[in-house]
């Protein structure tokens, strides 16, 4: 059996980032040459696919080509050894499968739709009872301050009483 990876494990074993790869495969797959895919639609990477790739490297950096002249030789020599390439069969399979994902992500977009405006309407609610409790955390504070005023009035008030009760009873 054959040896697959995923793209993570296909960009270490050629010795490129994983962006360089999937643009080395985008470009590929445009030129005619396929890839496997897996259940998440990822690409698998077979051994002969690695081998193809690191003679497309190969062809950029010793060979002065461009990306898109590399990949173009590299499909057509695929092609001509025999390797796999999708048929038309595979491709409308593929887009039944992107039409059913559409139609699930779109659904799942309503529901986020739902959620997002259930979200919105509670932080309204919060927002306000926050207002609230700082409200009345303000009139809470002023009452307390208007307490206190009146208790120093009142024990100004003493304080003045007591001071003329004092002297009228001080010996002279």
């Amino acid at each position: 059996m054959e040896k697959e990876v995923f793209t993570s494990e296909a960009a270490k074993a050629l010795g490129i980032g994983v962006s360089t790869l999937r643009n080395y495969a985008v470009v590929l797959e445009s030129k005619g040459y396929g890839f496997q895919r897996g259940a998440n639609n990822g690409r698998i990477f077979r051994e002969k696919d690695l081998e193809n790739i690191k003679e497309m490297t190969e062809k950029i950096s010793k060979e002065g080509m461009t990306v898109e002249q590399a990949a173009e030789v590299t499909a057509a020599q695929a092609a001509n050894r025999g390797e796999r390439v999708p048929a038309v069969e595979d491709k409308e399979i593929t887009i039944g499968k992107l039409s059913e994902k559409i139609h699930y992500l779109e659904e799942q977009q309503a529901k986020l739709a739902n959620i997002n405006e259930t979200l919105t309407v509670q932080i309204e609610r919060l927002t306000e009872k926050m207002k609230e409790r700082e409200r009345d955390q303000l009139l809470f504070e002023r009452l307390e301050e208007t307490r206190n005023k009146k208790k120093r009035k009142g024990i100004a008030f003493f304080r003045t009483f007591m001071t003329f009760s004092e002297k009228k009873y001080l010996p002279k």
